[in-house]
């Protein structure tokens, strides 16, 4: 018993020691390291009676298979508990027989399937947010200055997962993902508000200005209020939600700044490039037009 769960224990034996129940009977189950009144003899967990049964061969994708299991310290995540496992492999230069193999199952298996299932949505998922940023910004080029500051805030997000020390494991994407839908609304705020004010729409630096201060307020309560609701996460989360917590937090923490800053300069250059544009191109249908007159 460990607190309210039952641990399965599986004892082996060699062929010469299980001939013989009382020699099954006489095991001694501590380590000559033990100290203590701790029972040595099997024979004090009762009665032992031999059952025959029917053997089973196991398979896994029609060929033998032997399962070796573990059961880890509570509160360890798995992912850190195999990296370790498989250091120690390699370290001691462990080689399987010929004609043997291993797969890694448990939480690495299960994140491997997950992360196959997200990556297979993913592409009709940014199909269906690209189609509403153009029709909702009205731009192509507005909706790439929102993917930009989607990849940086995903940036931020892996760069605090660094900082942390936390694995980037299944719940650590997971977060990220979540994180694009969020981290964007603040540049898409932004992007709003310049397309609503003309002289901002014109490419004029103060009236940019202007709209970004009367917008910091908003976008810098919404950051704030949004990361205090992951802050639970953040503290008693635990190996298995924290890693969430922090990239989403990050990766938000980011988009203020970006928001703030990126995309108000990336507007602007992109105004002052279409004004000259527009001059260079008035400049040669005037040039033209001289040049039909003479």
């Amino acid at each position: 018993m460990e607190a309210t769960e039952n641990l399965p224990v599986r004892v082996r034996v060699s062929n010469a020691r299980r001939a013989d129940l009382s020699q099954i009977a006489s095991l001694d189950l501590c380590s000559q390291q033990s100290q203590g009144n701790d029972f040595r003899s099997t024979s004090a967990l009762g009665e032992f009676n031999l059952h025959p049964q029917l053997s089973k061969i196991s398979r896994r994708s029609e060929q033998r298979v032997n399962t070796v299991q573990g059961f880890i310290t509570a509160g360890v995540l798995p992912s850190e508990v195999l990296a370790d496992f498989q250091s120690r492999l390699e370290a001691n230069n462990f080689q399987l027989p010929p004609g043997y193999r291993y797969e890694w199952g448990g939480e690495l298996e299960e994140s491997s399937e997950a992360q196959g299932n997200l990556a297979l949505y993913v592409p009709i998922l940014l199909v269906v947010m690209v189609t509403a940023l153009v029709l909702s910004l009205g731009s192509f080029r507005q909706t790439g200055i929102v993917a930009a500051v989607a990849v940086g805030c995903i940036g931020m997000a892996l760069f605090s997962l660094r900082r942390s020390g936390s694995p980037l494991g299944f719940m650590a994407i997971v977060g990220t993902m979540g994180l694009v839908g969020i981290a964007i609304n603040n540049g898409i705020i932004v992007l709003s508000a310049f397309n609503e004010n003309p002289e901002a729409r014109e490419g004029k630096a103060q009236a940019i200005e202007d709209v970004v201060v009367q917008a910091t307020r908003h976008i810098v309560t919404t950051t704030i209020t949004t990361i205090a609701g992951f802050v639970p996460l953040l503290v008693s989360g635990g190996p298995f939600w924290r890693p969430l917590a922090i990239a989403i937090a990050g990766g938000i923490n980011g988009s203020l700044l970006l928001a703030l800053y990126f995309v108000p300069a990336i507007y602007l250059v992109m105004k002052r490039r279409d004004r000259q544009n527009l001059a260079t191109k008035q400049e040669l249908i005037a040039n033209k037009q001289t040049y039909q007159g003479v």
